[in-house]
């Protein structure tokens, strides 16, 4: 297993391949954002796609994309969706995010997902940070 880092101007190329594994976790995620967006970031170097490649099967078998920010602790890399086919390949991303992290500037990773992920993160070296809630306000005046 290798980790990649896409180039902004091959990514058209790479979406193709994942595409779904994008959709599927901005809908269970529930993200405010649409594939497209994602897509419009990645092409114009905003954010940063990485897949996990399998030289024996020849595909990719996860990806995560990243983002830089600035932040009042510092710069920052956000791991701002991971997904694919096996958590095994966490560590080969997260490895290669850091290390091209590092080399922009920054002093922390961070990422954020649904219940369930962090009990995984955490053998990675990861450490609970906060905790986001959502009140949907249209659910409460169905009611």
């Amino acid at each position: 297993m290798q980790a990649w880092g896409v180039p902004a101007g091959l990514v058209p190329k790479a979406w193709p391949l994942v595409v779904d594994w994008v959709t599927e976790a901005l809908a269970k995620g529930k993200a405010d954002e649409t594939p497209a967006e994602i897509l419009d970031r990645l092409m114009r170097a905003k954010q940063q796609l990485w897949l996990a490649w399998d030289e024996e099967l020849g595909r990719a078998r996860g990806i995560c994309i990243t983002e830089m920010y600035d932040s009042a602790r510092g710069k920052c890399c956000n791991l701002a969706l991971v997904a694919g086919t096996d958590f095994a390949l966490w560590r080969h991303l997260t490895e290669a995010v850091k290390k091209f992290a590092r080399a922009q500037g920054c002093v922390r990773l961070e990422a954020a997902g649904r219940k369930g992920w962090e009990r995984h993160a955490k053998l990675e070296g990861w450490n609970y940070l906060r905790t986001i809630i959502e009140m949907r306000l249209e659910d409460e005046q169905q009611q």
